[in-house]
């Protein structure tokens, strides 16, 4: 009967180190896409109004003439970010 408990407890012993070690670093190898067919992060973004679609902190890249797209009662519109004037941000225009 004792032995029945004591590989009971150090089976759950077991799984419970191998549950606590199993977060792992997401920037291993294997977690990398090597077959190069997932899609861009970048490309399936969408922004959620015509500032953010071309300003931080998703596209602090964006500059003048940048494509750009965002959501506006429920469709995509896709535009081209422009300066606007007397603003430091960017807006895309569609």
């Amino acid at each position: 009967m004792f032995y029945k408990i004591f590989f009971a407890a150090a089976t759950i012993a077991l799984f419970a180190s191998q549950a606590v070690g199993a977060p792992a670093d997401m920037n291993v190898p294997e977690a990398r896409d090597v077959t190069n067919l997932a899609p861009n992060a970048r490309a399936v973004l969408i922004a959620a109004n015509p500032i953010a679609a071309c300003n931080c902190p998703d596209n602090c890249q964006h500059n003048v003439g940048d494509s750009c797209a965002f959501y506006h009662h429920g469709n995509v519109l896709n535009g081209e970010c422009h300066k606007r004037p007397n603003h430091p941000k960017l807006k895309c225009v569609v």
